[in-house]
């Protein structure tokens, strides 16, 4: 059965609107990730993990083509990092699920592979619920990484051993390209100011949100600890987040959308 959104015919999405089938649309970003992982790491992750989903239950979702460009102007002391005005992503991104309401799709999920995007996403997936007849969900695939496979495999320094091109997506890559890893250049690279309140760690973030110029905390572009990743860890952080995002599938899918009530 069919998956990808691209490959329909418009009278065979038609039929995966009657079917009830959730749009399934990967965000990432094209940025630094360090000397040993490719600048497509964001966009990587997030579209295989939604696809590996996806294709697992074809008859409940379709995959859309991944959105590459995102906010992250503070990686571009780094070469290689593509930028974008945070307002024009959130309207890029709002659009194309207006498009999808519009052609009647009434679940929408973002499925989100770059820490930057999160609160631009946010935003975008309430604009699509309030704005139109769907209702539309965001979700960071390491969120889906159950916490107890975290405490079991981590090995690198809380916090801040998984933050950016860390254990954790580095494990990811090994596992999902690792052609594109040159694992030789991974290095250990920690912000020398970390505290109760300021630190970044994907596993468990800081209580407050704060992002300054990565240049000023990073010498390699990574933030955390790669040199402790392995493919096998990385086999089952992807497996532990795509057997969550198909039960979350499911759960969209079924989810009812009931009638507003104005209380004027």
């Amino acid at each position: 059965m069919k998956y990808r959104y691209e490959e329909f015919t418009w009278p065979e999405i038609r039929g995966a609107v009657a079917e009830n089938r959730v749009a399934v649309l990967p965000v990432g970003t094209v940025e630094q990730h360090g000397p040993h992982l490719p600048l497509v790491t964001d966009v990587l992750t997030a579209t295989e993990i939604s696809r590996l989903a996806v294709e697992r239950i074809p008859h409940e979702a379709v995959l859309m083509p991944a959105v590459y460009y995102a906010f992250n102007e503070h990686h571009l002391d780094f070469p290689g990092t593509i930028a974008v005005e945070g307002t024009t992503f959130l309207n890029y991104v709002t659009d194309i699920g207006r498009s999808l309401a519009h052609h009647g799709f009434r679940k929408i999920l973002l499925v989100n592979g770059h820490g930057s995007n999160v609160p631009f996403l946010d935003i975008a997936a309430r604009n699509i619920t309030n704005r139109t007849d769907a209702v539309c969900a965001m979700v960071p695939w390491w969120n889906l990484v159950p916490r107890e496979l975290l405490e079991e495999l981590r090995e690198s320094a809380y916090p801040g051993g998984m933050a950016h091109g860390c254990e954790l997506e580095t494990s990811v890559l090994l596992y999902l390209r690792g052609d594109l890893v040159q694992f030789e250049k991974a290095e250990a690279d920690f912000p020398p100011q970390r505290s109760e309140f300021f630190y970044w760690d994907l596993q468990s973030p800081s209580p407050v949100f704060f992002q300054e110029f990565f240049s000023r905390y990073s010498r390699t572009g990574t933030s955390g600890d790669p040199t402790k990743a392995t493919a096998e860890k990385g086999r089952r952080f992807v497996e532990g987040a795509v057997e969550r995002m198909v039960r979350l599938i499911g759960e969209l899918r079924e989810r009812e959308i009931r009638p507003r009530v104005d209380h004027h």
